[in-house]
C-alpha cells in the first residue's frame, strides 16, 4: 500500500485571501465594498453586480428546485403513475406525461427514493415498486399540474 503524503502546504501554497472573507460573506455581499476578490480587468461597478446575484430568499430556491419539470395529470385528474413487470421479474415505476426536462425530476426522485431509473422520452423509470413514495412527492411537490 503507497505510503501517504502528510506534507503540510508552505505559506506560499495557502490561498492568499483576507481572514474575514468566506464563502456565505461573498455570496451575500456583505464584505463586497471592503475586499476586491474579481480580477484587475473589472470595476467596482461590474464586481457589486457580480456579487449581489447570489442572494435570494428560501422561497425562491424552492421554486428553483421545481424548474424546468411538470407532471401533468390524466384528462380524469389522477396522477399518472404505473407499475409494470419487466423481464427476469424486474418491476418498475412509471412517471408519464412529464413535459420540460424529465432528468430533473429523476434525480429528485433517485435521491428521495434510494432507487436507480431511467428516462425515456417524457416517462421517467424508477427500479422498483414505489408508487407510494412517488406519488407522496408529487403531491408534495409543486411541479404537479
Amino acid at each position: 500500500m503507497p505510503k501517504r503524503n502528510n506534507r503540510v502546504p508552505k505559506e506560499s501554497d495557502r490561498e492568499r485571501r483576507p481572514p474575514e472573507l468566506t464563502l456565505a460573506s461573498f455570496l451575500s455581499g456583505s464584505l463586497a465594498s471592503q475586499t476586491s476578490v474579481v480580477s484587475e480587468g473589472a470595476s467596482s461597478a461590474d464586481q457589486l453586480d457580480f456579487v449581489g446575484t447570489r442572494s435570494t430568499s428560501k422561497e425562491e430556491e424552492k421554486t428553483n428546485e421545481t424548474i424546468g419539470f411538470a407532471v401533468k395529470r390524466t384528462k380524469k385528474g389522477k396522477i399518472p403513475i404505473s407499475y409494470e413487470n419487466r423481464a427476469k421479474g424486474k418491476k418498475v415505476t412509471v412517471v408519464s406525461n412529464v413535459t420540460g426536462d424529465p432528468g430533473i425530476l429523476l434525480q429528485e426522485l433517485k435521491k428521495k427514493i434510494g432507487a436507480g431509473g431511467v428516462v425515456r422520452g417524457e416517462t421517467v423509470e424508477i427500479q422498483g415498486d414505489h408508487q407510494v413514495l412517488v406519488e407522496k412527492f408529487l403531491t408534495g411537490h409543486p411541479c404537479l399540474k
